[in-house]
């Protein structure tokens, strides 16, 4: 191997994983270091990921990685590095360079046979891709034609003959809506882990609560199940658990989606004010304690994500007092997502919220960890920002929720 073929290989070995990634048209996820993507040679949906600060790559596919930008150009091109015009091809694309004269070089016809099998492959992983894709939106479908008849088979809560509803958000929350919004059904099941057969399996049925998760056009796209047990103070609900494992589940479920969706409590979204938050208890509680005012709609979100949707990787920060043990026995502080929306996210990676709305009043959870909620609701207020629309966030007493604060002052 001549000098000139050496120093031509050692410089592509100093280029950084993140210089080859930009030059061969790889996808920056937008987290801090770790990029995920479909792989270019193999396809999938994320079976390939590069880390810029570990200097790796990673194929599940293709069961291949390495910690050099030669091996991941090599990769994605179709080139194999054991033979030397093949390492030499690679460090060519990562070097943006020709390869020196004496070197050794991919024949013109075995350029176009490599060329055509990673076009038949592309050609063979787009089609599987959008065969998947639609599969998912099949399935999507199906799973928010179930919801939306959850839903419409019950009854609205002011209503219903089935009083579990009232009771339960008068205990909760000091009050209900009087809307149509929230239904109740007296017995709704719940779905967890499946039979010997495979086919889901009826862990429960009872007395719940549904809302609808709905988008602008308000069709529901998925609804949200609250269990009741009217007998079980202080949060009302039944005590569910996994019979194979013992693990306490959670009494609330999601069907269908919530994606870019949200659910309304009561009032009307033409409203120019809209008041809420985390979860519809707080949103009820709120809503009795102002008297739900004619002008204003109330609504709840999912979860923060729902509310405050995802975090720019740069505005991370460290967790001032929480920390976490790493695999080396090192405690380092928690990485909380910070106030700083992601810059090119989607419209609906969170709640959607009408251009006419001139306020908006957030509610944050007091009994939720302080630092993380902050960060959220200030990122919900970022997001949500228009020119000349008002956004307070408003804190219930520390360590409590709206929904207790009604319950232990009376509304007060």
């Amino acid at each position: 191997m001549s000098e000139a073929i050496k120093l031509f290989v050692e410089d592509a070995r100093a280029v950084s994983i993140e210089a080859a990634a930009k030059i061969l048209g790889l996808k920056f996820s937008g987290k801090r270091y770790e990029h995920p993507q479909p792989c270019p040679h193999c396809g999938g949906t994320d079976t390939f990921a590069f880390n810029t600060s570990k200097e790796k790559w990673n194929c599940r596919a293709g069961g291949v990685g390495g910690n050099d930008a030669i091996g991941m150009a090599a990769h994605c091109e179709g080139l194999d590095v054991k033979r030397r015009d093949g390492l030499l091809e690679a460090c060519s694309i990562v070097l943006g360079r020709d390869i020196p004269d004496e070197g050794e070089r991919e024949s013109d016809e075995d350029r176009r046979a490599r060329k055509q099998r990673l076009e038949e492959r592309r050609v063979q992983n787009d089609a599987a891709f959008a065969e998947r894709a639609a599969s998912q939106d099949e399935f999507r479908e199906r799973e928010r034609n179930k919801a939306r008849g959850i839903y419409q088979s019950l009854t609205a809560l002011r209503t219903a003959a089935q009083m579990h509803g009232r009771f339960y958000l008068q205990r909760r929350c000091g009050g209900y809506p009087d809307a149509t919004w929230l239904r109740v059904g007296a017995d709704v099941t719940y779905w967890h882990g499946q039979d010997e057969r495979g086919s889901p399996l009826a862990l429960y049925s009872g007395p719940a609560m549904v809302a609808p998760f709905i988008m602008p056009d308000l069709v529901p796209i998925g609804c949200h199940i609250t269990w009741i047990d009217l007998d079980r103070p202080p949060k009302f609900r039944p005590e569910l658990s996994d019979p194979s494992t013992g693990e306490l589940l959670p009494a609330k479920k999601m069907r269908g989606s919530k994606k870019g969706g949200l659910i309304p409590i009561a009032g009307h979204p033409d409203c120019s004010r809209w008041v809420g938050g985390e979860g519809i208890e707080n949103g009820v509680a709120f809503g009795v304690w102002e008297g739900f005012r004619a002008d204003t709609f109330y609504f709840a979100a999912g979860d923060l994500g729902n509310l405050a949707g995802p975090a720019e990787a740069s505005s991370r920060f460290a967790h001032p007092t929480l920390k976490k043990v790493d695999a080396k026995g090192v405690a380092r502080p928690v990485m909380v997502a910070g106030p700083v929306p992601k810059a090119d996210q989607d419209a609906d990676d969170a709640m959607w919220i009408g251009d006419h709305v001139k306020e908006l009043v957030l509610l944050a959870d007091g009994d939720s960890e302080r630092v993380m909620t902050a960060a959220a609701m200030a990122r919900a207020r970022a997001r949500h920002a228009r020119l000349g629309r008002l956004i307070p966030i408003v804190w219930p007493r520390a360590g409590y929720d709206f929904s207790r604060m009604a319950v232990e002052t009376g509304t007060e």
